[in-house]
């Protein structure tokens, strides 16, 4: 399937941290930027969100990553905002072959993890965040510089980790 930026979406995932995140997966072109990367991700919830929930989730995302960059090292980031509009905690994950400039510095993102929250659902945010770096310092899909070595590989270990 493809958004109508011709990005390619993997099929829909649903996982359970008791049945509560939904997983979608994006190839991010190597020509984005940030914002186009944000817009992509938050692009692949389209249809299953409704549309004051998802621009609640893009603003609260927005507005973290203008307080405090979510660039964490080695090729990730996990920009986020946590919202009331929300039901559920919504995970798009973006690859991208180059990187994507943030512009924080030099640092260059191979793997982008938006998070959308359920403001209620900071335990789960913090679990699910905790997993994802602890997943992240030990894996083997992707080298030091943080490019992705295996793609459905990544996508398979990750889809496991916020089960």
């Amino acid at each position: 399937m493809r958004s109508r930026n011709g990005e390619r979406i993997l099929p829909l995932v649903q996982n359970a941290m008791s049945s509560s995140i939904v997983t979608k997966v994006v190839s991010l072109p190597n020509n984005f930027d940030q914002k186009s990367a944000f817009l992509s991700l938050f692009n692949a919830f389209e249809g299953d969100v409704p549309a004051d929930a998802l621009d609640a989730m893009k603003n609260a995302a927005v507005e973290r990553e203008s307080t405090s960059s979510t660039f964490l090292g080695r090729g990730l980031a996990v920009p986020h905002g946590r919202t009331e509009k929300l039901d559920s905690i919504h995970v798009a994950i973006g690859i991208s072959e180059n990187g994507i400039f943030w512009p924080d510095g030099d640092s260059a993102a191979h793997l982008v993890i938006l998070l959308g929250v359920p403001a209620p659902m900071i335990r789960d945010y913090l679990l699910l965040m905790q997993k994802i770096l602890r997943w992240h310092k030990n894996t083997k899909t992707i080298d030091d510089d943080g490019r992705v070595l295996d793609a459905d590989a990544l996508a398979n270990e990750l889809n496991a980790v916020v089960a």
